[in-house]
């Protein structure tokens, strides 16, 4: 019983963390929301294994085993997908690499907003 309500508690707490990231960082928030999918498709992956196991009530670590691979594959993904996009165009060849941010203050309505910013295409034409 102890193991479900942590089950329960894990999966609440997932639920409702805020996963906004600023106007800036469009890349960290694909990668967070990559990640969070992919703990959600774990879960789901983990509780069916488990539902048809023999005795489901023995396989309760499938759910948190689930839960962390799909975590951990989501990240990787959301990474493996923005890296694509991080290129340089320079006499005719692109270059593919992970890019330098740049943080910048930006004024808005509420005052100074701290914001970073980086660079996906660059190039020469």
């Amino acid at each position: 019983m102890k193991k479900t309500l942590k089950m329960m508690a894990v999966a609440a707490m997932l639920a409702f963390t805020p996963a906004q990231a600023s106007a800036g960082d469009y890349e960290v928030q694909n990668v967070l929301d990559d990640a969070m999918y992919g703990a959600g498709i774990g879960f789901m992956v983990g509780a069916g294994l488990m539902l048809i196991s023999d005795v489901p009530t023995d396989n309760w670590d499938f759910l948190t085993k689930g839960l962390g691979y799909g975590m951990i594959g989501g990240a990787a993904y959301g990474v493996f997908r923005s890296a694509q996009s991080f290129a340089r165009v320079e006499d005719g060849q692109i270059h593919l690499g992970v890019p330098s941010p740049e943080f910048a203050f930006q004024e808005t309505t509420a005052g100074l907003d701290l914001v970073m910013k980086t660079n996906l295409i660059s190039g020469t034409f």
